[in-house]
């Protein structure tokens, strides 16, 4: 994978998880209710899905393609 790849990929994921945790953080501020999803807590852990999905992503870019790649471990 090429350095200009990797960094995008990074982006897409890291963005993903940072816009994730800013509902989290709006929901628990807040206490936003969202009308057509009155289930905050399944809101939640869908988001928290997200977040657990892009750096699951992140991970696995950096144990493949990261700069210690002799260092790979499996996980």
């Amino acid at each position: 994978m090429n350095d200009r790849l990797k960094k995008v990929l990074m982006y897409k994921y890291n963005a993903e998880v940072q816009d994730a945790l800013y509902k989290i953080q709006c929901y628990s501020e807040h206490e936003l209710v969202i009308p057509e999803h009155p289930d905050i807590t399944a809101e939640v852990d869908k988001l928290l899905e997200k977040v657990a999905q892009a750096e699951e992503k992140m991970a696995v870019i950096e144990l493949h393609y990261g700069e210690n790649k002799a260092e790979k471990q499996i996980l």
